[in-house]
């Protein structure tokens, strides 16, 4: 039996009321640098009545720039904002075995948009419309909808430590999977964001990288937020401090302090005035090491972007950084 045949008697189980199931097209999908997504279309047929439902596949995969990977982390988030907001995909089914396609995986609707390139242009009706669709996202009562496993696993339990210190554990713990956890810079980097964390730090919702890329657009509006793998409880800050990383590292224009078109955005349509955006671009900086480290093991060669990130963080913390 091949993997479609297992795969048709999958969808048999999952919807025992339908007299047949047809797999009708299956594609590879464009995907960011992590993932791996399969659009497939299925025929359901009930009652004498056909109907087609568009999905994608998304397996886990075993290693890459983001390892570990945890597709049932993803479908849980998802299936959590599911009941907010927060404009997301419809999650169907997960399969935590390898068993039946080699790797565990979920089923997620396909949503028919627009996606955009890595940075932001200029200010515009989809940045306002980005803007606020990541403002939904830390507006969720995180606790209320499920999302507490979202902290680090020694820290579920008893007193909630600070957002940076949410963060900072999840990504020591990647940066020791990839063997860089004692570099001089990251440990100094990491002991920096803990001594100077800002006063006003509070817990929300992150999406982890809201980059243009992981909006679906209908028009000028959102109509998905799409890659939860960063998920993650922390400041909201953090999220455009990530955002303003990626600036840094792949040749964008970040502000002088932190600052970016959709921080900017976002301090527009909420109001509210963001700080201290100079420590959570050095937070977004530290995980960027982190991510420039599993893309050069994943390319078999050395880590990049090193140099960018010291010349960056000398531009916000100070020249002792550059080394």
């Amino acid at each position: 039996m091949d993997w479609r045949e297992r795969l048709l008697c999958y969808f048999h189980e999952r919807l025992p009321a339908a007299a047949s199931v047809e797999i009708v097209r299956i594609s590879p999908m464009p995907a960011g640098a992590s993932n791996e997504t399969v659009a497939m279309d299925l025929r359901i047929s009930c009652d004498g009545v056909s109907f087609e439902l568009p999905l994608v596949l998304r397996p886990q995969r075993e290693s890459g720039i983001l390892a570990p990977y945890d597709v049932e982390r993803q479908f849980r988030v998802m299936r959590a904002l599911s009941r907010t907001p927060v404009p997301v995909p419809a999650v169907f089914w997960h399969e935590p075995s390898a068993a039946l396609l080699g790797a565990p995986f979920f089923f997620m609707q396909r949503v028919a948009g627009d996606t955009l390139p890595l940075f932001w242009q200029g200010p515009g009706q989809r940045l306002r419309a980005a803007a606020l669709a990541l403002a939904a996202v830390h507006a969720v009562d995180w606790r209320a909808a499920g999302l507490s496993f979202l902290l680090p696993p020694d820290v579920r339990t008893g007193a909630l430590p600070s957002p940076a210190a949410c963060e900072l554990s999840l990504w020591r713990e990647r940066a020791a999977l990839l063997r860089i956890g004692r570099a001089p810079m990251l440990l100094a980097l990491s002991a920096y964001l803990s001594e100077n964390e800002p006063a006003d730090a509070r817990h929300v919702l992150l999406h982890g990288d809201p980059n243009p890329g992981n909006y679906l657009f209908h028009g000028n509006d959102v109509v998905a937020v799409l890659d939860w793998e960063l998920a993650a409880i922390g400041d909201p800050r953090s999220d455009f401090g990530f955002y303003a990383a990626l600036l840094a590292v792949f040749g964008g224009m970040p502000g002088p302090s932190g600052a970016t078109l959709l921080s900017d955005a976002y301090a527009g349509v909420t109001g509210v005035p963001l700080h201290n955006l100079e420590y959570y671009e050095a937070f977004g900086l530290y995980r960027m090491a982190v991510v420039m480290a599993g893309w050069a093991g994943r390319m078999g060669g050395t880590a990049f972007g090193m140099d960018a990130i010291g010349r960056r963080l000398s531009v916000l913390l100070g020249p002792r950084w550059a080394a």
